[in-house]
């Protein structure tokens, strides 16, 4: 096979680097012509996508799991030593669906029951690995997501609840066989309708924004912190006629620049030749290159302000207020009062978030369940804790009372 021509009818060439993320609501599939699953998203692969687009942003990432921390606060309240399965109680089962709500607003359980019927054990079950069946019950690809994902879909049964007849048994086993159950639990919606779609999605062009600027910096590292430029290169330069290496005048060009620029690294010190000096050898001044240079300066106060903005909004889309994630300095007059605000407020947007997780284990284990709330140490003004006695400061913090020693001269006994 020859080497590819670079030059074609035009002097130079335009580069397509556009995403293409338009129609971005999630629609409602029903008749989709697919006999294993409906749609999750407009391909079936929105939680992998949303699993892709928080790992990619350190931002989000991080208001993520300061979520999730604020929803299993302290564990369960109470049964929280109560086995989930054989290896896990159920604070221990709740470790692992609180990250699942936080990024997802759902989350699912697997359900296994014993001979007579009896719920046996429940294990986490990943949302990302379940779609709706048709015909009824779930599908389940464990597969998704990696790279080596098959076709090969299970069939699972709808979770009956804690109580069934022997009768719902023995239809369940004859449609699926032995298949555990899955509990799926989401609130339900006009947007949430098949599948749980969380609320910061509807903002997703904010991570994205935030990572491609990420990138736009290190790209900008990378390079040196050259200027874009544009480089004419009059006449033609040889291109065909290939040397001993395999490589043409134009190669042996195209190297010193992605070496200039940083793109291209000595596999031994890992080095550029960037911050260098690039000689080009021509036959006349007018067989220079033309170099055209963009202006950089804009470009990096615009990309630091521009970070600081939109990884501010990400936090938001969480419902963290940024001085949770160290945006604002608390030791500046004042924040800490702001700090307390925000803890105490983002404790108080879990709620709903909880009471899904702790009716869904209801409905599984069949008990009453309460998630402790995550109460931050209010902020109290210097001159107010100075109005408190010391059993009163230490009774805010959970500490118990000091218990004065009792002077033998004072308490009446006799020798």
């Amino acid at each position: 096979m020859g080497k590819l021509k670079r030059h074609n009818i035009f002097p130079f060439s335009f580069e397509h680097n556009l995403g293409a993320y338009l129609n971005r609501f999630i629609p409602r599939q029903k008749d989709t012509g697919n006999a294993d699953y409906i749609p999750y998203g407009k391909d079936n692969k929105l939680p992998q996508e949303i699993l892709e687009l928080i790992g990619n942003n350190g931002t989000a990432m991080r208001a993520m799991r300061m979520r999730s921390k604020y929803i299993y606060a302290d564990g369960f309240s109470a049964n929280f030593d109560l086995p989930a399965n054989k290896k896990q109680s159920v604070n221990q089962l709740l470790s692992e669906v609180t990250p699942t709500v936080a990024m997802m607003q759902g989350f699912c359980l697997q359900v296994l029951r014993n001979g007579a019927g009896e719920v046996a054990e429940v294990h986490y079950l990943p949302l990302e690995w379940v779609r709706k069946h048709p015909d009824g019950g779930f599908s389940v690809n464990k597969t998704l997501g990696t790279n080596k994902e098959s076709k090969d879909w299970e069939r699972h049964p709808v979770f009956l609840g804690r109580d069934v007849t022997p009768e719902q048994l023995v239809k369940m086993k004859q449609e699926y066989g032995n298949k555990s159950e899955i509990a799926y639990f989401y609130q339900k919606d006009a947007i949430s309708f098949d599948y749980a779609v969380p609320d910061w999605f509807a903002s997703e062009f904010d991570i994205r924004t935030g990572t491609e600027l990420m990138l736009l910096d290190n790209e900008m590292v990378t390079n040196g912190f050259m200027p874009s430029a544009i480089i004419t290169f009059p006449g033609n330069i040889d291109d065909t006629t290939e040397d001993e290496n395999g490589l043409t005048a134009a190669d042996y060009r195209d190297n010193v620049l992605k070496s200039f620029t940083g793109n291209s690294r000595s596999t031994e010190t890992g080095k550029s030749g960037r911050m260098r000096i690039v000689v080009f050898d021509v036959g006349s001044k007018e067989e220079a290159p033309i170099i055209d240079t963009v202006a950089i300066e804009k470009i990096i106060s615009g990309s630091i302000e521009k970070r600081d903005d939109i990884d501010r909004r990400i936090c938001r889309l969480f419902g963290v207020r940024p001085i949770l994630l160290g945006f604002e300095e608390a030791s500046i007059l004042g924040n800490q009062q702001a700090l307390a605000n925000a803890s105490m407020q983002l404790a108080m947007d879990v709620v709903g978030e909880q009471q899904l997780i702790c009716e869904g284990f209801k409905d599984v284990f069949g008990i009453e369940f309460n998630i402790s709330r995550f109460t931050p140490l209010n902020y109290i003004p210097d001159k107010i804790l100075e109005d408190l006695t010391q059993s009163e400061r230490r009774e805010m913090v959970g500490y118990s009372p000091i218990v004065e020693p009792v002077n033998p001269s004072q308490d009446g006994s006799t020798d």
